[in-house]
């Protein structure tokens, strides 16, 4: 085990989370009385599955997946950022929106939500009644599933804006809940289930946690719920008060560590995802691997990356417009910007060279997060894994929470400054002299397009909630981009428009309940556009 305990998915039965990304509905089957009796009869290693199975399920089930090469695997947590970074305009083509309420973009985001509200309130309705195992290990337990709970719902109403409260097993037959309800139940939840969890000892200390919830990051979570409300002073003292004066956690100095497995449990992840370094699962997911495909090795400025995603630009198009942002906005000696993109010519510098054409590109990469060969485990040729943690929350982004929270609030505005500042030093950039929202060259907005890029669906909910999204979206995902090779060495992007939509206001700010959730209910009222 690499710690505490890991999370398998090689569980007694009634723990198994079986259920795959693309169920599309409501209705999941209900444990059987042998079932409930075990939450409510088992012992602490028998408690310990089923949160392993919640913890496994937040990282999402491993599906094979045609679209990629080498049969390599995707998970439901990935593919929820993956496919709000492309809303956002984070990837080269963009999303398309046209897609209707039947498609199955929206209804694999509002299921993988759902059965995780469902794995957690099997925990919640049924361990209190637990008198075998110890009352720390049920009462924690519990704490942890309300707290996963929430975090599933904050991100059904920031998303779907009045879906059904998952605060009991729901059974399919439940109607839109009013979001103000929502959230006064989340904000409850957290706040209650923090008081339940053990709080992080210091600097150093997560990694005797390991990638379990701690008193603290359950902190960060209701203060992000409560930014995303607009509730600023609200979010500012929740953040300030529990999270950044407890000195507990601090930005790794190299943005550049970040990207590698050296940096699991550091002092700036809030809450990561454990994967296993056990060499007994490197061809295998089994629930403690990352899975996706590589084929050979490149070596880009002294760094081994798997060429697979530099070659075939899985997870890693850069649009042009980005790269020159962030570019302009950093500097070329910014170590964040040499951490977090980079150009063709530094590839084919010391890479191998592309099979051109090369879709779904325009001659930049994003190098943040991507796999590096130290990292990557398997004997199989194509399909290997990675070791490196999953990571649902950094300092940075509660740091950047907090600023634009004193900033839209008008509270803790030194405090807030002095936050915005970490981030831009570790950047290598000046101290921004002032909280601005919207400045271009110091403000809150460009620093989270930036530090932010490409984590966890961060872009796209700002954007929205900014009200901005009309705007900068107008255009996403209706041209879509090749990038050209030639023989005399110069090299050159196509375009071709693909008769899509861009972000349609009015419309594409909530996204809409899945048709097969209104067939079986038709009580459910869709959303606005829809």
């Amino acid at each position: 085990m690499k710690r505490i305990f890991k999370y398998t998915l090689g569980l007694i039965a009634a723990a198994a989370v079986a259920a795959s990304c693309s169920t599309k509905s409501l209705d999941i089957p209900q444990q059987g009385v042998d079932g409930i009796d075990l939450y409510q009869t088992g012992d602490d290693t028998q408690l310990y599955q089923f949160l392993a199975a919640v913890y496994s399920s937040l990282h999402g089930d491993y599906t094979a997946s045609s679209a990629s090469f080498g049969g390599s695997g995707a998970t439901c947590h990935l593919l929820f950022g993956t496919t709000l970074s492309s809303m956002a305009d984070e990837d080269v083509n963009g999303f398309n929106y046209t897609e209707a309420a039947d498609g199955n973009t929206y209804s694999a985001i509002w299921s993988y939500f759902y059965k995780l509200a469902y794995w957690c309130g099997m925990i919640v309705e049924n361990v209190p009644e637990n008198t075998v195992a110890s009352p720390a290990v049920r009462d924690r337990i519990v704490a942890e599933a309300r707290a996963i709970r929430a975090y599933a719902m904050m991100n059904l109403v920031q998303l779907y804006g009045n879906p059904p409260l998952a605060d009991h097993l729901l059974d399919g037959t439940e109607v839109n809940t009013p979001a103000a309800e929502s959230w006064a139940f989340i904000e409850k939840e957290l706040t209650e289930a923090a008081a339940g969890l053990p709080s992080k000892s210091g600097l150093g200390g997560q990694s005797s946690i390991g990638g379990r919830l701690t008193k603290e990051a359950c902190f960060a979570i209701l203060g992000k719920a409560q930014l995303w409300q607009g509730k600023y002073a609200e979010a500012a003292n929740t953040l300030y008060n529990n999270v950044i004066s407890t000195g507990k956690y601090a930005l790794e100095a190299d943005p550049d560590q970040l990207n590698l497995s050296n940096s699991d449990f550091c002092d700036e992840n809030i809450w990561e995802f454990d994967f296993s370094n056990d060499p007994a699962y490197q061809d295998s997911q089994e629930g403690s691997f990352d899975a996706f495909a590589v084929a050979w090795p490149a070596t880009m400025n002294g760094v081994n990356y798997p060429m697979f995603f530099m070659h075939y630009n899985i997870g890693s198009n850069t649009p042009k417009e980005l790269y020159d942002f962030i570019k302009e906005h950093d500097g070329t000696d910014s170590p964040r910007f040499k951490a977090w993109v980079c150009s063709y010519e530094e590839v084919a510098a010391e890479a191998m060279a592309f099979t051109f054409p090369v879709a779904n590109n325009q001659g930049y990469f994003k190098k943040k997060l991507q796999p590096r060969a130290q990292d990557i485990v398997g004997s199989n040729f194509m399909l290997k894994f990675s070791t490196k943690n999953q990571v649902y929350m950094r300092y940075a982004e509660v740091l950047l929470n907090f600023a634009e929270a004193a900033c839209q609030s008008g509270t803790r505005a030194a405090e807030g400054l002095a936050a915005l500042n970490l981030v831009r030093s570790r950047a290598g950039l000046d101290a921004a002299p002032a909280l601005d929202m919207n400045n271009p060259a110091y403000g809150i907005k460009a620093e989270r397009r930036i530090e932010l890029y490409g984590e966890n669906g961060i872009r796209f909910i700002d954007l929205v909630r900014w009200g901005d999204a009309p705007t900068v979206l107008a255009k996403t995902g209706t041209t879509s981009y090749t990038f050209q090779g030639a023989e005399n060495g110069i090299y050159t992007v196509t375009s071709a428009a693909t008769g899509g939509k861009g972000f349609q206001a009015g419309k594409n700010e909530l996204f809409p309940i899945p048709d097969s959730d209104r067939n079986n209910n038709p009580d459910l009222v869709q959303n606005i556009g829809w």
